[in-house]
């Protein structure tokens, strides 16, 4: 179980360092706005999602999905607004420079619920985690039953969340360097992000619609 345990760790940390995802371009930004804490909690809430997926990957049950068609439309067009929404909020916004720092204690719950919310609803993953189980299984290492399912996914939340700690630490030391303008583009780039990943949901989200018709 150990074993299993790493090698979720691992695929979890490695596979969460491409800043490209949502809850990687949200996670980024807050650490620029130095809100460490509720950018913690949103990693949190993602990588107990993420985790769950791949549990069932490990368990095998991929085929959840074809079993109930509907639920991916409906999940790729809520991700869609939430996203959309998401990226007007950074890309739009008036950053006030004489406007008080946010309080860390507060919105802590909302940004954990926000993580889990935007990674449940990415359906995709169950692909990408099957993919990766796949991988790991042909190297003959782990041994694959359900015993292993929960430690994997125990280490592969762990991984998440260690990613996004090591990268907010590194964020918080360097960010100093950064002009307060550049981090505002910054900001703002990362809300423009958000809206073509917004829109990218749609689209699939009435390809996957369209099929169902």
């Amino acid at each position: 179980m150990f074993t299993a345990s790493l090698f979720g760790f691992l695929f979890g940390f490695f596979g969460s360092v491409p800043v490209a995802g949502p809850v990687a371009i949200l996670v980024f930004s807050r650490g620029l706005q130095d809100r460490a804490r509720s950018a913690l909690y949103l990693a949190a809430g993602s990588a107990i999602a993420e985790s769950v997926y791949a549990y069932f990957a490990f368990w095998g049950f991929s085929e959840l999905l074809a079993a109930y068609p509907w639920v991916d439309p409906i999940t790729r067009g809520a991700a869609a607004v939430i996203l959309c929404g998401l990226g007007g909020h950074f890309a739009f916004r008036r950053m006030d420079v004489e406007r008080p720092p946010p309080d860390p204690r507060v919105g802590n719950k909302r940004s954990f619920f926000l993580g889990l919310t935007i990674t449940a609803l990415n359906p995709t993953l169950i692909a990408t985690w099957t993919a990766a189980v796949a991988a790991l299984h042909s190297f003959d290492i782990v041994v694959f039953d359900a015993h292993r399912a929960l430690p994997f996914s125990i280490g592969v939340c762990t991984g998440i969340c260690a990613w996004f700690a090591l990268m907010l630490v590194l964020l918080a030391r360097y960010k100093e360097r950064l002009q307060r303008s550049t981090i505002e583009r910054m900001v703002r780039l990362m809300g423009v992000l958000l809206i073509g990943l917004g829109l990218v949901f749609a689209v699939r989200f009435l390809a996957a619609f369209v099929d169902l018709i």
